[in-house]
């Protein structure tokens, strides 16, 4: 069986004993998972374009996390989708996301201001602001 991957092209070799995402990290495609597959953050979403019958139903732990959605936009866990035919995945979102990651600002730092410096820092609800003291 052979599972493609729009838009890069890729094909690759399926093997039903191996999750869609286990065969991804086997073959250097990537796919974003920070449960590596528990499944428990919904990172590894990708979108099912052609051969939906070719694969397992969704389990009661993959519809805890995306609910009844990939029945409208064929969206499903990579975590748990095991392939026995072929398949057509559509990684757009994950490339997209890729990307996105690697742009996206770790924090802010301004020092323009005449009261000080402020400062916040990501993962951090406190902003700590630099007064300069006073001289008595």
């Amino acid at each position: 069986m052979k599972i493609k991957f729009i838009p890069t092209g890729q094909v690759i070799e399926g093997d039903p004993n191996k999750t869609l995402l286990r065969l991804c990290q086997d073959n250097q495609i990537q796919i974003l998972s920070i449960c590596k597959g528990v499944p428990s953050c919904a990172e590894c979403r990708v979108k099912i374009a052609e051969g939906e019958h070719n694969i397992t139903a969704p389990a009661s732990a993959e519809l805890s996390l995306i609910g009844t959605s990939h029945y409208l936009d064929g969206r499903r866990l990579s975590c748990q989708v095991r392939c026995f035919g072929d398949v057509t995945v559509d990684i757009s979102e994950q490339i997209e996301r890729s990307q996105n990651q690697k742009k996206k600002t770790r924090g802010f730092q301004w020092s323009g201001s005449k009261s000080g410096d402020t400062r916040a820092v990501q993962g951090t609800l406190v902003l700590e602001e630099n007064k300069p003291q006073k001289k008595s």
